[in-house]
């Protein structure tokens, strides 16, 4: 589906504006709400998405995702923004990867990563913490190898 070039002027402008905002510390602005909220929540948009080549409406709130169907944000596991082709892919726990593409798509994959993550853009990988060790026995331990190394008389001066 096409869209106006004013649209993807406007839709890539706002996200480029959004980036370095959130870089600095922003978060979204609300808006005025277009559905009703549930307490705490904020609306940050509402615009037009294709999905599957049907195009659709788009809400984006602090807690959801609604296009036609609702999505909270807390079941989106990763967002990947589609280089070049307007367009972002969001891998949902319990459903298939859902990619919307439209002219304020790159705006929203903005959104949700000040969301989910706190930055503008997801993180390259997602890693699995390892077991953390105690920084008191670390640096216990590593006083110790160094005392140890300390207190051993050198060779051939033995006393």
């Amino acid at each position: 589906m096409e869209y106006a070039a004013e649209q993807l002027a406007a839709g890539f402008r706002a996200m480029t504006m959004l980036t370095g905002y959130v870089r600095r510390g922003g978060r979204p602005a609300a808006v005025a709400p277009t559905i009703p909220l549930r307490p705490g929540e904020k609306q940050y948009g509402w615009f037009p998405v294709t999905v599957d080549d049907e195009r659709r409406l788009a809400v984006i709130t602090s807690r959801r995702l609604i296009i036609g169907e609702e999505f909270e944000l807390s079941r989106i596991d990763r967002v990947r923004p589609v280089a070049g082709e307007w367009s972002v892919a969001l891998d949902l726990r319990g459903r298939g990867p859902l990619v919307l593409t439209g002219p304020w798509v790159p705006w929203l994959g903005v959104v949700l990563c000040a969301e989910l993550y706190g930055t503008a853009w997801p993180p390259p990988a997602v890693a699995i913490p390892g077991p953390r060790r105690c920084s008191a026995i670390s640096a216990r331990t590593a006083r110790k190898k160094l005392m140890a190394t300390v207190d051993r008389p050198a060779r051939g001066l033995r006393g």
